[in-house]
């Protein structure tokens, strides 16, 4: 079992690794890894996610159990993270909001996407989409309202316009929700069409993965390097544990799921906790090192809990 499960996690931690060493040895500048990042996140991530849910085949009920299992866990350990980041490590609430979105929010595009559909193929479509759509969607507006609310020299105005464009700006969801329509008005596309889509979807996923590691060569892990080890243990141990536990025994849901939302659970801080410290000015140095330390972290954990999972590919 733990060849399998490191025949399935080192080649997409491989790429991630090649693209940090390309980043760091500098056979990437700034220039050149930031339009990697742009092609990825704005045309092929978009692209893929369209063209998974225009295949997919839509239940006639989706499982709003899931949903609410996996946000509740999220929100909930929003909540406490920032409550004991104020208690432990004295944070003020914008800052305690950086850590606390980090300990809840997962890298889903980068290298979720890709981590789930390698070892579960194309049947997690569905669970695995469902919460790709709605994590910018649920946790974004709080983490927006909370560093918003905490910008004491913004007018009312100035602070609703930046939280109604942090929610609306998302070009994911856009990619999903024309997925969707699509797929539910039984549009058949041209096959020219299909073709395009398909080359845009396989080079999604080794790009984005090759972006993440080339991102990450940016930043330094200096500063707040103890709140950054409690985040990392936060979110790939602790946050993945109780979805575990509140899928498995109070919802009861079935394997795949619950197995899909573990493994994004377990996924290290997102790239986007990083950007929300650079955007309000508040916690670099924790967004920074947190997300390089649970990344590296992760290639350990995200194996452990495939394990602990039974996964065999």
């Amino acid at each position: 079992m733990a060849d399998v499960v490191i025949a399935i996690v080192a080649p997409i931690f491989g790429v991630v690794i090649c693209g940090y060493i390309a980043g760091r040895v500098r056979l990437l500048d700034k220039a050149a890894i930031h339009g990697i990042s742009i092609y990825v996140f704005n045309i092929a991530i978009p692209l893929l996610l369209f063209y998974a849910m225009v295949k997919i085949d839509l239940p006639d009920v989706l499982p709003w159990s899931y949903l609410l299992g996996y946000y509740g866990c999220a929100l909930g350990f929003f909540a406490v993270a920032f409550t004991v980041s104020g208690l432990v490590f004295g944070y003020r609430p914008r800052e305690a909001g950086i850590f606390a979105f980090g300990s809840s929010y997962g890298s889903f595009i980068p290298l979720g996407i890709p981590l789930v559909l390698t070892i579960f193929g194309e049947r997690a479509t569905l669970p695995l989409f469902m919460l790709v759509a709605t994590q910018a969607l649920v946790m974004f507006p709080v983490m927006t309202l909370v560093q918003v609310a905490g910008a004491a020299h913004r007018d009312q105005d100035s602070r609703l316009w930046s939280f109604a464009r942090g929610v609306i700006a998302n070009q994911y969801l856009a990619g999903i929700a024309l997925g969707m329509l699509v797929n539910l008005m039984g549009v058949s596309l041209p096959v020219a069409l299909v073709g395009v889509l398909e080359l845009f979807a396989q080079s999604a996923t080794p790009c984005a993965l090759f972006a993440l590691g080339a991102a990450l060569s940016q930043y330094r892990v200096a500063g707040s390097l103890g709140a950054s080890v409690a985040i990392c243990v936060m979110k790939t141990v602790v946050f993945p544990a109780g979805v575990w536990l509140v899928l498995r025994f109070v919802l009861e849901l079935d394997s795949l799921w619950l197995s899909v939302a573990v493994v994004l659970a377990a996924l290290p801080v997102g790239i986007n906790t990083y950007l929300f410290a650079e955007r309000y000015s508040t916690g670099v140095p924790l967004a920074a090192a947190s997300t390089v330390v649970s990344t590296a972290v992760s290639m350990v954990t995200i194996s452990l809990v495939l394990l602990l999972l039974g996964v065999s590919g």
